[in-house]
């Protein structure tokens, strides 16, 4: 979808040779510290921010050059905190919006998106009259209002009580399942990543530093260290890591789904000391805090 995005403001570089394929029907989760280029990153797919160089492609349209307008329309999103007609009820507002993409829908329509984002009984509000978590569920609403085939979060849960978040994730889990939306959600909450995700990006200093296919919460992750003298040929290790961590001439480090008992039974037959062999059950914050202590070039962490 993006090929070689880079963002430079004022000399200063945002973003860095990305590149990112995204599936249909999955849900990317988004992590990293503040000011590592997520928001910027989304804006580009959104179609709203060009870059300094690269492409994006989107449903085979190119965004940024001669592009297809109903194919930027296809995109839902909700960048920074949305923002909506003060004067107008929550009813009237997510219809203005599908007038103003032209696409036409009944009374019955709009009141079922609103119910899907908990607001139907307020549907008659004015949005001066909400609460912030109410004005976050009414974002979710008008971008799903027109059944988009790409949505862009930006910390879809900002101002929702433990309630409210479980219902955007089940929303946005469904969203998925009814209409094959692709969804990347930006989040610093990591445990709502876990549980809503099938993939993990993760950022840092403009860049993505990790992919992943292994997310599912019903998936451990584990990792390895494994000394030099293990006597094993580096290339064979690679065979049995998901991701790198580092690889230098003390200590091959690495990450894989493989549970530590399949480890040892994989690297048996190249004669490793398998009492040299480091196995720990990472969870998502270490693997989040290890990549950036990594990318920090501080000691490495304990798992």
């Amino acid at each position: 979808m993006s090929k070689g995005i880079n963002v430079s403001i004022k000399k200063k570089e945002i973003l860095h040779d990305i590149n990112l394929t995204l599936e249909k029907g999955k849900i990317y989760g988004l992590l990293g510290p503040n000011g590592a280029g997520k928001t910027t990153l989304l804006k580009v797919l959104l179609g709203i921010f060009p870059p300094t160089s690269g492409e994006v492609i989107f449903e085979g349209n190119n965004l940024y050059c001669n592009p297809n307008n109903d194919v930027i329309q296809s995109i839902g999103s909700i960048i920074e905190f949305p923002r909506f007609y003060e004067n107008l009820t929550l009813f009237e507002n997510i219809k203005l919006h599908l007038n103003y993409l032209k696409r036409s829908a009944s009374e019955e329509e709009i009141n079922e998106v609103l119910g899907a984002v908990g607001l139907y009984e307020h549907k008659d509000k004015l949005f001066s009259q909400t609460s912030l978590g109410m004005k976050q569920r009414l974002g979710i609403a008008r971008a799903i209002a027109h059944a988009p085939a790409l949505l862009l979060r930006d910390e879809p849960t900002n101002g929702l009580d433990p309630y409210g978040i479980k219902e955007v994730r089940e929303m946005l889990i469904q969203e998925v399942m009814k209409n094959g939306t692709t969804v990347v959600i930006s989040s610093h909450l990591l445990s709502e990543i876990n549980l809503m995700a099938d993939e993990l990006l993760i950022m840092n200093k403009g860049q993505i530093i990790f992919e992943s296919a292994f997310m599912k919460n019903t998936q451990h992750l584990y990792l390895y260290k494994i000394p030099a003298e293990a006597g094993i040929d580096w290339a064979d290790i690679e065979e049995f890591a998901d991701h790198i961590i580092s690889r230098n001439t003390q200590q091959f480090e690495f990450i894989s789904v493989v549970h530590p008992s399949e480890m040892k039974e994989n690297l048996n037959p190249y004669g490793v000391n398998m009492e040299s062999i480091d196995g720990f059950k990472l969870s998502l914050e270490d693997l989040y805090l290890k990549l950036l202590t990594k990318e920090e070039g501080h000691e490495s962490v304990s798992a």
